[in-house]
């Protein structure tokens, strides 16, 4: 009879590769980036981390983000703005900043630049994540924007961003913010979200820029790599981790990147701490037959205590769901 061919493990394993700079509850942390970004940042939120997540909204682009990252710590730089029938966008944010008058966005931008300079001062970790190297141009300034806005496509020409480009921006970025926070860590991660609009293979392209751009950021001090393209695209790989558009990650997915996070980013004793939070949520979701009962009355008193007695254990988690 013929051998087999088929493999004899079902998945690969991605290698731990712990990160010498723990995340830990108390300490700021800043993500940035596409919606992965997003997703790992409500993880962090939910598991009460102090966590401030694309307060610009979601940016694609690795210039976008770091033009406004730069705008954050420089007084003289602006952020373009313009009208779209009655509503005021910029072309360096995401759509969801928007107001009903230019004065009022500029006072939006206005708390923004407090609000991310205070972030990029404060934070012990800033996690960016690289969505596309595809970068979309004004015609009118001949600048690169963040978001079209769904603008007609003539206003625009598209193009691939060097990483030569990539690399030479962020290198820069990360000397001026160690200048303001020398103690700040990079972490950086590319999404493995299929840009599937602007076609596969040329979303290969696009991707293969962002790997090489993140390999040679890696090298530059207080910077390291986290494989969420990886973990979803290659040990994963199956369909039933995506959701029903088939390229962004479904919940059982982001729950395994947040595993790998945990074990690689966390500290031993932040790990128990969710240990411990985790237990205490499993009770919190258990559901009673009786609600009136005695029974009832007293599993709720124990919560109760359990509840209070986490809060002074650990005072500088972020009990939001307590």
């Amino acid at each position: 009879m013929p051998t087999t061919c088929f493999p004899t493990r079902f998945m690969l394993t991605l290698p731990e590769n712990p990160f010498k700079e723990k995340i830990e509850h108390g300490k700021p942390l800043l993500l940035l980036g596409s919606c992965f970004s997003d997703e790992i940042g409500l993880h962090l939120q939910q598991n009460g981390f102090d966590a401030l997540v694309n307060p610009g909204g979601t940016l694609f682009h690795p210039l976008a983000i770091a033009k406004l990252l730069n705008w954050a710590l420089d007084d003289n730089q602006t952020l373009r703005t313009f009208p779209r029938a009655d509503v005021w966008l910029s072309w360096d944010l995401a759509g969801s900043i928007y107001a009903m008058s230019e004065a009022a966005l500029h006072e939006k931008l206005s708390q923004l630049k407090i609000q991310l300079r205070k972030a990029l001062l404060d934070s012990s970790h800033l996690l960016i994540t690289f969505g596309s190297a595809w970068a979309y141009r004004l015609q009118e300034d001949q600048n690169l924007v963040a978001n079209c806005h769904k603008q007609p496509s003539q206003l625009f020409s598209k193009e691939q961003t060097t990483v030569q480009t990539i690399v030479e921006t962020w290198k820069a970025l990360i000397h001026l913010i160690q200048r303001h926070n020398p103690t700040i860590s990079f972490v950086f991660t590319v999404s493995p979200v299929r840009h599937a609009k602007d076609g596969l293979h040329e979303n290969n392209l696009s991707k293969a820029r962002l790997l090489l751009a993140v390999e040679a950021l890696v090298d530059a001090t207080n910077c390291a790599y986290f494989p969420a393209y990886e973990l979803i695209l290659d040990q994963l790989r199956d369909y039933a981790f995506f959701k029903e558009d088939g390229v962004h990650p479904n919940e059982k997915a982001t729950a395994h990147v947040w595993d790998y996070f945990k074990r690689n980013f966390c500290s031993d004793q932040t790990g128990q701490v969710l240990k411990e939070w985790e237990a205490l949520q499993l009770a919190l979701q258990h559901k009673l037959l009786y609600p009136e009962s005695q029974e009832a009355q007293h599993h709720n008193a124990r919560l109760a205590q359990m509840k209070i007695a986490f809060k002074e254990k650990y005072p500088k988690f972020i009990a939001t769901q307590l």
